[in-house]
């Protein structure tokens, strides 16, 4: 796979490069390679162009250029390999391989992820408080809840309730409810906005889950479950969205990924 000519990464900053935007270089060059890729000028497999191209053909500095690609790596927009350069990460990816509820075996020394399967169960808008709300920044918005079941393996029902700023992401509160059923809502949003999840925070927390909760998954009545909080942000350090996952007990395994402590 051929690396680009440096006028196809001119091309690129003349067609994407912002500079009405009073933001920060690296922020504005990862705005633009997301908002490329979502409208297809680079496609899934295609290699960006080199470091040392991105210098010649825009205003930012090596370390601006590194901090950039090493942010969309980090999202998982592209993927960075030592010899290979920069690739564009495949964003048509199945829910089968979600962030968050990445199950895998105990005996399985692959880790292999299990198939998780998604389907919405309930949508409403409103301006009811909660949890969510300090988190997102909730002040008399509306917000959005959407509620889903992840099915994992076909044998282990998880309940997700899922909250955003519904003015921010009206994709979600739009459209037939059942089109949401298998959707990975992370890229939904991506693809509306070309601005990728940057990074999360994750809380573990146990609680008794309400009635209609266990009337769909597989947390028991009555009982303390697990549930795994995620707070999504985008480059800007913004609150994306607020989701709960109420886990029943398993004997399966929950990848929580790696996170580096250097850089």
């Amino acid at each position: 796979m051929a690396a680009f000519p440096q006028q196809t990464a001119s091309d690129f900053v003349v067609r994407y490069w912002d500079e009405s935007e009073s933001i920060p270089k690296h922020v504005k060059l990862t705005q633009a390679f997301t908002r490329s890729i979502m409208e297809g000028y680079w496609s899934s497999g295609s290699r960006l162009p080199t470091e040392a191209q991105l210098v010649a053909a825009t205003p930012c500095s090596l370390g601006t250029v590194q901090r950039a690609l090493r942010d969309l790596a980090s999202a998982g927009v592209i993927t960075r390999r030592r010899g290979s350069g920069s690739v564009v990460a495949d964003l048509n990816r199945p829910i089968e391989q979600p962030w968050h509820m990445r199950f895998h075996r105990r005996d399985d020394e692959t880790k292999q992820t299990l198939p998780a399967y998604t389907h919405v169960i309930g949508r409403r808008m409103s301006q009811e408080t909660g949890d969510w709300s300090a988190p997102l920044g909730q002040k008399d918005q509306d917000i959005i809840r959407i509620d889903r079941i992840f099915s994992i393996n076909n044998d282990l029902r998880v309940y997700s309730t899922f909250y955003a700023i519904a003015e921010r992401f009206p994709e979600l509160a739009d459209g037939d409810l059942e089109q949401l059923s298998g959707q990975n809502i992370k890229i939904l949003i991506a693809r509306h906005h070309q601005m990728p999840v940057h990074r999360i925070r994750q809380e573990i927390r146990f609680e008794i889950p309400p009635d209609h909760f266990t009337e769909h998954c597989d947390c028991v009545a009555g009982q303390l479950a697990t549930v795994l909080n995620v707070i999504a942000y985008d480059l800007s350090g913004t609150p994306m969205y607020y989701q709960d996952f109420h886990m029943p007990p398993t004997n399966y395994l929950l990848d929580l990924g790696t996170t580096s402590l250097l850089g």
